[in-house]
């Protein structure tokens, strides 16, 4: 009887694959946006940041579809700072109870910015205070709102390489230091909290006249330091105070009791500027901010706009 041949099992046809892909080259690590290196290094030079201040540094790099252009959304921040923490690059903490919470750089996050700063954690800086550093940022964002192309040198960066020796006094470092795209260089101060009117007057000084005043009061008294440091300028064009009300008056009387004893010159007291804190945000308030120093310098609307037409040059 015939038997037909067994059939043979038939071959199975290649299941399809995915094609292979080639590794990438920066498989494993973290992809950057300029919008990520940006705001890290903007981090690393002021210590930490706050989240609802961060939704603001990241506006700059505001990306497709995005309801507003200088500024991004609370949970879109939080993304963002989500894939920085995974990957080890900041810390993340709350500081206060019912507040934003604070962003910093790790170790790996300041030598993967190429920053040389020393790590220090947030929670237990003695000499860096949280609120001090919110009212610091604010005026730099606002400043940099004004002049994108101004460059911020924060207090770290002015701080970095400082060596004090036993005894030895430092001269005032200001709160930032900004070069404006004209040129001009621009001592910051946040003066928030109310300080000895002879404190004052000095800082004022030290700012105007720089390291040859600090080193003549170490070797002469004060009056003769003062003196001999008439004409000294420090590599400051102005100095920006910015203070509450109570506060500005204070500045403006230690302006006004240099300029009136002949210690500084009327050039001098036109580098000071007084200006408003919290910042003023309509028109007519920022109108009434230069007013009301021009005012206290006695200045008419002429020489008002004669030292504004200088300060621009």
């Amino acid at each position: 009887m015939y038997q037909p041949e067994e059939k043979l099992p038939m071959a199975q046809p290649k299941q399809p694959h995915p094609k292979t892909r080639r590794r990438r080259r920066d498989a494993g690590k973290g992809r950057f946006t300029k919008r990520d290196c940006f705001a890290l290094i903007w981090i690393g030079h002021q210590y930490s940041i706050r989240l609802d201040q961060l939704q603001w540094v990241l506006g700059r790099f505001p990306g497709r579809g995005a309801t507003y252009t200088n500024w991004i959304s609370k949970s879109a921040a939080r993304d963002v700072i989500t894939r920085w923490a995974e990957e080890g690059l900041v810390r993340v903490e709350r500081l206060e109870v019912d507040a934003p919470f604070w962003i910093w750089l790790t170790h790996k996050g300041l030598r993967r910015m190429g920053l040389s700063y020393t790590y220090r954690d947030l929670r237990k800086l003695k000499d860096v205070k949280g609120e001090d550093l919110t009212h610091i940022y604010a005026i730099r964002l606002d400043i940099e709102a004004d002049e994108p192309k101004a460059r911020w040198i924060s207090e770290r960066a002015l701080r970095q390489g400082q060596i004090r020796l036993k005894g030895q006094k430092l001269l005032h470092r200001p709160d930032g230091v900004v070069v404006l795209p004209n040129g001009k260089t621009v001592a910051i101060e946040a003066e928030l909290s109310a300080k000895k009117p002879f404190e004052l007057e000095e800082i004022l000084l030290e700012l105007l006249w720089g390291e040859e005043y600090l080193r003549r009061k170490a070797e002469y008294d004060r009056q003769t330091a003062r003196e001999f440091s008439r004409g000294d300028r420090s590599p400051y064009d102005q100095i920006w105070y910015f203070a509450p009300k109570t506060i500005r008056r204070r500045v403006r009387r230690a302006r006004e009791r240099l300029f009136a004893n002949l210690t500084i010159s009327q050039q001098e007291a036109e580098r000071i500027y007084i200006a408003w804190y919290p910042l003023p945000h309509s028109d007519e308030e920022i109108t009434q901010e230069v007013r009301e120093d021009n005012e206290a310098l006695g200045l008419d609307e002429d020489e008002a706009t004669r030292v504004e037409d200088t300060s621009a040059q």
